[in-house]
């Protein structure tokens, strides 16, 4: 529900860069941040958090846009840190993520580099290999249960099981894993609900 949350600024999200710049900030928050030592270092040290969140949103963005996500995804972090304690923070994120999923599926998706997902691995052509990869993910085979509420979800899975499960060498499971993460499929470990949904995964042909 919108109204509970009130300090959230819908400003946040009024054009593509802000969105992406909230959104990659509370994926990276909900799964690679520990709330209770992280999140004050990530807000105490100056461009600690620029630097986390440059890498992935440099996928989708550049130059002045690119600047811009990064400034609204950091003032992002400092409100939710002043008005929801530190007990709240993963219910206020899914909220958002919930609440605001429309527009930040839209503008996610506006910018997933379809161009990369290209080539061969191993047997497979890649497009196969990866719509066969969001459908298994999408069913919580790798995540064990670590989603949130609107089903983005992360890897757990090591490199060991995905060769056996796909019949993959190291080598191929790692230029599976550079081809999803240079189109904007996964960043990090971290596989963004709006290429999980059906309509996506369908739309690799």
């Amino acid at each position: 529900m919108k109204e509970t949350l009130p300090w959230f600024g819908t400003e946040w999200i009024d054009n593509d860069a802000k969105a992406l710049g909230v959104y990659i900030t509370l994926l990276i928050l909900r799964f690679r941040v520990r709330f209770a030592t992280d999140i004050p270092v990530l807000c105490r040290e100056e461009g600690l958090m620029e630097a986390r969140l440059k890498p992935y949103l440099s996928i989708f963005l550049k130059d002045e846009k690119l600047i811009e996500a990064i400034a609204t995804g950091k003032e992002f972090l400092n409100a939710l840190v002043k008005h929801a304690s530190f007990y709240e923070y993963e219910e206020a994120l899914d909220t958002i993520e919930t609440d605001f999923y429309a527009i930040l599926k839209e503008a996610y998706l506006r910018h997933v580099n379809r161009a990369e997902i290209v080539g061969r691995i191993s047997e497979y052509d890649a497009t196969p290999l990866i719509r066969r990869f969001l459908s298994d993910v999408s069913s919580n085979r790798f995540s064990i249960g670590k989603i949130t509420s609107a089903s983005s979800s992360i890897l757990l899975t090591p490199f060991s099981e995905l060769m056996e499960l796909y019949g993959l060498s190291e080598g191929d499971v790692r230029r599976f894993m550079e081809i999803l993460r240079i189109s904007g499929i996964m960043f990090l470990d971290i596989i963004p609900a709006p290429v999980l949904e059906k309509e996506f995964i369908e739309s690799l042909l």
